[in-house]
């Protein structure tokens, strides 16, 4: 920054004493066009950490609002929502966001969060970086009734091994560690 700052006195400099004269030399015109390049440069070597950073902020909100959703159902019927199909997604917004008029909402998903699956037809609840939540319940690891987890932005949820980690991956976001 102090060389970035003195290179901008040095043009500003020179500009001063060129009162008078047309046009900028050479010099003067290279010295900008370094100091644009500068922070170009700085600028997009931070941008992809931090949307990385803010997806990952987005999906763990998310997941809050899944899980006050899931409590909202348990509170009404005294069971989680129950899988019928793996990863359970499918069912899972079936159970919190009905078609039916009569039946309770629990949340509301936007267009965003949801994408159709190829293979059954269905609804799919997805993260920010565009894979589908998964939903267990049984819960395997947490001492809740449920577990919950995105696969994170490399979109697996695999451990140093290449076997699945049911998201337990360093990448993966879930219900269970914050």
């Amino acid at each position: 920054m102090a060389l970035i700052r003195q290179m901008i006195l040095e043009v500003v400099q020179a500009m001063i004493l060129q009162i008078g004269k047309r046009g900028f030399t050479l010099i003067e015109l290279l010295v900008v066009v370094a100091i644009i390049i500068i922070v170009a440069a700085s600028v997009l070597t931070v941008v992809p950490g931090l949307s990385e950073r803010a997806n990952i902020k987005a999906t763990r909100a998310f997941i809050d609002r899944l899980e006050i959703a899931i409590e909202g159902y348990y509170n009404d019927n005294r069971t989680y929502p129950i899988i019928i199909t793996w990863p359970g997604i499918d069912d899972l917004k079936t159970a919190l966001e009905p078609s039916g008029t009569t039946t309770r909402r629990y949340i509301e998903f936007k267009d965003y969060e949801l994408v159709e699956n190829a293979s059954t037809g269905l609804d799919e609840i997805i993260d920010s970086f565009g894979n589908p939540f998964v939903y267990v319940n049984p819960g395997t690891i947490t001492t809740f009734a449920y577990d919950l987890y995105s696969t994170g932005p490399d979109g697996v949820s695999t451990g140093p091994d290449g076997t699945a980690s049911f998201g337990t991956d360093t990448d993966d976001i879930n219900n269970w560690s914050r």
